[in-house]
């Protein structure tokens, strides 16, 4: 007997389908702060579209680059269902940031993490970095000062001499998220251009002064909406 042949999915059928896909492509977020990144990125997925089903952002896991790291195996280990998941912490002057890119490193080699994309998000030496360069392209590296100011508490310094940022407070975005949101491809391609170099001067990868791969996170981000909006349309 002949096997009928099956029989085209309807135009219903294929947005059930696709809504299924989006669905399962989640997202973790878990990040070092509380309140600066994860009210960051939940500004940035309400601009793309994206929900908190889809995209999960948790930043109560502790400030230590280590405790950020094992907060995100501790998720995974209860919800499997992530395929991409953002390590995001600060260099700074924390005594575990190598330890938690030696942990996400041996994640490679386990089996549960085979089929996921982990990735660590360092910013040296914080994540302001990543507001700054929606304003300056400049390179200037940051050190401990000789007061005893840590290197992130000098960018913050240079953060508020600019216009944008004159009243940030690390509490929220909403004064300048939309201020710097028209800068954000230059952002990337700064933040691009600044790991490029560091490899052209041999610098120690993750270690590079200054840089940061929140782009990576963004262009993440952006690349799921549109998707959602390809498959929905």
């Amino acid at each position: 007997m002949a096997r009928s042949r099956r029989q085209p999915k309807s135009r219903k059928d294929l947005k059930r389908r696709a809504a299924f896909r989006q669905e399962r492509d989640r997202v973790l977020i878990v990040t070092e702060g509380s309140k600066t990144e994860p009210e960051y990125f939940r500004r940035l997925i309400q601009e793309l579209g994206l929900t908190t089903a889809k995209v999960v952002i948790v930043g109560d896991g502790g400030s230590a680059p280590i405790s950020v790291v094992e907060d995100a195996i501790t998720r995974l280990k209860q919800d499997d269902d992530f395929e991409q998941i953002y390590c995001v912490f600060d260099r700074d002057r924390h005594a575990s940031y190598e330890q938690a890119l030696q942990t996400l490193s041996g994640l490679a080699g386990r089996k549960s993490f085979k089929d996921k994309v982990v990735l660590a998000i360092p910013s040296v030496p914080c994540f302001e970095l990543w507001y700054l360069l929606h304003v300056s392209a400049s390179r200037k590296p940051y050190e401990a000062a000789a007061t005893g100011g840590s290197p992130g508490q000098a960018l913050l310094a240079d953060l508020c001499k600019q216009n944008e940022f004159s009243d940030y407070e690390k509490s929220g975005c909403d004064t300048f998220f939309e201020t710097i949101g028209p800068h954000r491809e230059t952002a990337i391609q700064r933040a691009e251009s600044f790991l490029k170099a560091a490899i052209d001067e041999q610098a120690q990868e993750y270690f590079e002064n200054p840089s940061t791969r929140v782009h990576l996170v963004v262009r993440g981000l952006q690349e799921i909406a549109k998707q959602q909006v390809s498959e929905a349309s």
